[in-house]
This record gives C-alpha cells, sequence and structure tokens, in this order.
C-alpha cells in the first residue's frame, strides 16, 4: 500500500466513494456532475491509498483558502469504498497525509470539520474544538488562537 496524489482520471471514481453518505437523494450522475463541477473539490489536491491499482481511502487537503492561516491545511471528504470500511484504510491514509502536510509542506496544524462522531478522529490524536464540529492536530510548535476555518 502507498498514498499518492490522485490522477485526474480517477476523480469519478474518488467521487462514488462518497455517494452512498453525500448522495443527498440526488441521481447518481448528478451527484458525480456536481462533484465535477465543485469550486471546492477543484481547489483542493486529492491524496488516495492505493494498493494493486485500487483505490483504498481518499481525501482532499486545501491549504490557503477557507481561512486556514499560513501553516495550516485542511482535510476534508474523507472516504472509503463501503465494500472495505472497518479495515483501517482511512487511519492509514490520514497519518500518511499528516507525515506528508508536516514533512514535505511546512505544515504546523492540520483541521478538519467531522460528520460523523469524533472518536474516530480522536483516535488519530485530533482534538475536538468546544463548540464546534471543527478538530485540529498540530505540531508544538503551533500555537492555536482559537480562529476557526470556514466548513470544507
Amino acid at each position: 500500500m502507498f498514498i499518492r496524489k490522485a490522477e485526474r482520471h480517477e476523480l469519478d471514481t474518488i467521487y462514488a466513494i462518497g455517494f452512498d453518505v453525500w448522495g443527498d437523494g440526488l441521481s447518481y450522475e448528478k451527484y458525480v456532475a456536481g462533484c465535477r463541477g465543485s469550486n471546492k473539490y477543484q481547489a483542493g489536491t486529492w491524496y488516495v491509498l492505493i494498493d494493486n491499482d485500487q483505490i483504498l481511502s481518499s481525501l482532499i487537503v486545501y491549504q490557503n483558502i477557507f481561512g486556514l492561516k499560513e501553516g495550516c491545511a485542511g482535510i476534508g471528504s474523507v472516504a472509503t469504498p463501503n465494500s472495505l470500511r472497518g479495515r483501517g484504510y482511512a487511519s492509514d491514509l490520514i497519518n500518511s497525509v499528516k507525515k506528508e502536510l508536516y514533512i514535505n509542506h511546512n505544515v504546523k496544524a492540520i483541521f478538519l470539520h467531522s460528520d460523523i462522531p469524533p472518536k474516530f478522529y480522536q483516535r488519530l490524536g485530533f482534538t475536538t474544538i468546544k463548540g464546534s464540529d471543527c478538530m485540529y492536530i498540530s505540531m508544538d510548535t503551533y500555537d492555536f488562537d482559537g480562529s476557526l476555518p470556514a466548513y470544507f
């Protein structure tokens, strides 16, 4: 297994992974079309966890948008195909992307907005920000000032 940035031809597959959770009653075709046209999805960098050319999990990373301060990143749209959930793939991807951001992108703090119970992200080291759905994890050199990024 390894992580890498997603390739353009994989985006529809990535979008499809989240259809059962984020489809909001849309047809599959309308959901994917909405994802393709999403400015939010175009503004980030998609990462995938791969094994034998199969996408096991995906997420998007944002920087310098949504009120994220210098040295901060946001992750969102964490998804694993339904048939592969519960095997630790999303955890592996998140942990690998955290390392990538800290080491190669000079990120000091990573934020996310959790639409699932926070326990999953807390096991990965994220801290819930009281009174919000926002969570973060940081290096020792980051001093959180209480300002939250916009939802992403």
